[in-house]
This record gives structure tokens, C-alpha cells and sequence, in this order.
């Protein structure tokens, strides 16, 4: 059992049991293969998600000798892009992130024998891979095409007549803890895609 809280609410713990039998609180918990705190921060996940990429780093750097491009792609979506696709709509937002994408171009410079202080953007274009912050613009706009029917927009909320009256309704709040609580970041979803829709050429 575990009880959500902001970082600076003060903490009360939670007791429950039944029959002489309790349940013990955490602060840490895996729900649908997802590491998640009692903050509702995935700092756990993203660690461990490192550890993984790391061994998929050293299977790229030990055939990167001996393998044409292609196969190295294949090594790469196997053991690299599967582990970062997976739930990358929760943690995909998290402050740590940025550490999964050092991870990934560390792994594509292998792939390319890009220098390590030269520009990533020619190595993820000559191998069409998507950068981690794309590959997570991506996965939100795809959750919302697909989901459009549970999303609402500005004009089911009021009646005034305004430009961005056809935009998605994004909730108001004042904590990000809160913000975070929708379920699939619905607050990042929408800015998102709003955006998108706002500068398709971006």
C-alpha cells in the first residue's frame, strides 16, 4: 500500500489490516512493469532503465567491429529501443530523463564512430533513429489521436467564442505533484499536441 504526497506535505502513516493481518506502507512501488515513489517521480525507473541500456551499450560495442550498419540497428531496437519505448509516457517528462538520453547517444556514437564531442543530429538522421525527447513527443501525440474521445476541448468547457476554442482543455493546477496524478500526464499530453498542431513544421 502506498499514499501519495507532495514533497513538502507533511507525512502520516497509513495503518490497515484485517484479522491480525497488516499491510505494511511503502514509498516505492512496481506497478505494470513502472517504478514509481510516493511523489509520484520515476527517479527509481530511470536508474534502473540505465543499468539495463548499459548492457545494450556493451552488445552494440562488442559487434560494432565485426557488424554492417544494419545489423547494428537491429542489435540497437532490440535491446535499446524496446527497453526505452515502454511506458516512456510516464517517465518520458521526469528530470532524469536526460540521463537515458546520454545513454543513447553514447550507443549511437558506437553505431556511427561518431567523435564524442561532434554534433548527435548526423548520426540519428543517417540511422533514421529517433532521439529519446522525439521518440516521447511522439508516443504523447499518438496516445492522443488514438484516445481523442476521452480528452475535451476548450469549447465543451465554456461558451465563449475564441481562437483556441478547438484546442484541447488542459485542467488547471496548482501543485505538478497534482498535475502528474492524471492519469498518462495528461497535462504534458495536451501542451504537447497542442503545440504540434500550432507549428505542424516544427
Amino acid at each position: 500500500m502506498m499514499k501519495f504526497i507532495a514533497k513538502n506535505s507533511a507525512h502520516s502513516s497509513i495503518q490497515f489490516g484485517h484479522k491480525e493481518k497488516h499491510t505494511e506502507e511503502k514509498t516505492n512501488t512496481k506497478f505494470l512493469g513502472l517504478q514509481i515513489d510516493n511523489h509520484i517521480n520515476c527517479k527509481n525507473h530511470v536508474k534502473e532503465m540505465i543499468s539495463k541500456l548499459s548492457v545494450a551499450c556493451y552488445a552494440v560495442r562488442s559487434m560494432v567491429h565485426i557488424s554492417i550498419i544494419n545489423t547494428l540497428k537491429s542489435i540497437y531496437y532490440a535491446y535499446f529501443h524496446s527497453i526505452t519505448k515502454r511506458g516512456i509516457i510516464f517517465w518520458g517528462n521526469s528530470s532524469n530523463s536526460g540521463k537515458i538520453f546520454t545513454v543513447q547517444k553514447k550507443t549511437v556514437s558506437l553505431m556511427t564512430g561518431a567523435q564524442a564531442r561532434t554534433s548527435h543530429r548526423s548520426p540519428f538522421k543517417h540511422l533514421e533513429i529517433l532521439p529519446v525527447p522525439c521518440q516521447y513527443i511522439l508516443s504523447l501525440t499518438n496516445f492522443i489521436i488514438n484516445n481523442q474521445k476521452i480528452f475535451q476541448t476548450n469549447s465543451s468547457i465554456h461558451n465563449i467564442n475564441t481562437r483556441n476554442k478547438h484546442h484541447l482543455h488542459r485542467p488547471n493546477a496548482n501543485l505538478s505533484c497534482f498535475q502528474k496524478k492524471y492519469i498518462l500526464c495528461w497535462h504534458t499530453n495536451i501542451q504537447q499536441f497542442t503545440t504540434q498542431c500550432d507549428n505542424p513544421q516544427e
